[in-house]
Formats: C-alpha cells, sequence, structure tokens
C-alpha cells in the first residue's frame, strides 16, 4: 500500500499544511488523521531508503538530488545512517525514528531486535531506551530520572556550541565581509552581552 497516496477534494495537502475545501464530518476528518501518522513516523525512513538507494545506484550524481530536497544535510544523513543500519525487517510501525537511531549502533541484527521489543513491549521512552541499553538490561524509571545527565541541564558550554555552530553556518552562507555596517552593529549589540558575563568573571 502507498501510504502516501491521499486523495481527496475536499482538501489539498500542500508543502506548507492543508487547505480544507469542504466541511469534513468527524469520521472523515479521523481518517485524515490516521492517514497522516504513519505518513509522519514513516518520512524519515523513507527518504532515508531513498538516499541509499540513489547512493548505491547513482553514485556521486545523487549528491545534486540531495541538496534539491531543501533538507539540512545532517538530517539527510540521519535519515541515511538509520536506514542503513536498521533494515526494514527490523523496524517497528509504532516506535518513531530516534527509537531505531538509538539502536542503530548495536553490532547485530538480534541485539537491535531485542532492544526494539523491549521499547515497543515496555513503551519505553528515549532516554529510558538508551540507559537499559547502556545497562544491558531494562533500567527502571527512577534510574532514568535519577541521573542527572538525563535531565536535560543546559550548561553553558552547551550555549557556547550552539553559538559556535550558528556563527560558522552564519558566515559560510553570509560571509561577515559582505553583511552591511547596521548589521554588523546589530550582531556586535547582541554579543554585547556575552562580553559583559565574560568580564564579570
Amino acid at each position: 500500500m502507498n501510504i502516501l497516496a491521499i486523495y481527496d477534494t475536499k482538501f489539498s495537502i500542500t508543502p506548507t499544511g492543508i487547505q480544507f475545501n469542504e466541511d469534513l464530518s468527524f469520521d472523515e476528518w479521523d481518517a485524515l488523521g490516521q492517514k497522516l501518522a504513519p505518513v509522519g513516523k514513516s518520512i524519515g525512513f523513507i527518504i532515508g531508503d531513498w538516499i541509499n538507494y540513489g547512493e548505491g545506484r547513482y553514485g556521486e550524481k545523487y549528491d545534486d538530488a540531495l541538496g534539491r530536497t531543501g533538507l539540512a544535510y545532517q538530517t539527510l544523513m540521519n535519515y541515511s545512517y538509520v536506514a542503513r543500519k536498521v533494515e526494514i525487517s527490523l523496524r517497528k510501525e509504532n516506535l518513531d525514528l530516534h527509537h531505531h537511531l538509538v539502536v542503530a549502533k548495536l553490532k547485530t541484527s538480534e541485539e537491535k531486535e531485542f532492544w526494539l521489543d523491549m521499547a515497543q513491549k515496555h513503551k519505553l521512552g528515549i532516554r529510558r531506551l538508551r540507559k537499559s541499553i547502556n545497562f544491558g538490561r531494562l533500567a527502571t524509571e527512577e534510574e532514568v530520572q535519577g541521573d542527572p545527565a538525563d535531565k536535560g541541564v543546559i550548561t553553558h558550554l552547551a550555549l557556547i556550541n550552539r553559538l559556535i555552530r550558528w556563527w560558522k553556518q552564519t558566515t559560510a552562507d553570509d560571509p561577515v565581509d559582505q553583511w552591511d555596517e547596521e548589521q554588523r552593529e546589530n550582531v556586535k549589540r547582541d554579543f554585547k552581552l556575552v562580553l559583559d558575563i565574560y568580564e564579570a568573571l
């Protein structure tokens, strides 16, 4: 079945959303949601398989096609990695791409299947699945919640790394020597806040 084939005169699916041309009954609206949800869960796998096919079939030519998707290169590479490392026969429909990304690093198909089955059976979130794999057994909720590393604490280093990534990407796309005076002054003003923190230390 082609899950991307969703046609109806009552709505139009566009790259930026859905335009409703006529009123939908509750049942029609519900049925549409049942078709859209699997597409959302599947799209990373679909694109990943597409990339891997193109790389194997067309070699370097596939790079141009990747550029035309409009998706970030790292996103495409993540999709490709998961699709390559977790074969279709192991994938679970009710688990998202991130669950599969966690198991992609495992060496054998048996290990991947075991942990995906565990994630499905115990309704594991990403952090609990990752922690369970690290422990080699099912981690309890308390073990996951009790680890400060799992609380998503934002440190100054994380923020600085994000700032550096932003700077590299911004200046790669739009070199500083091409900025006008107003743009330079605006960024300088914003970075003065960072300088104030540095000088307070």
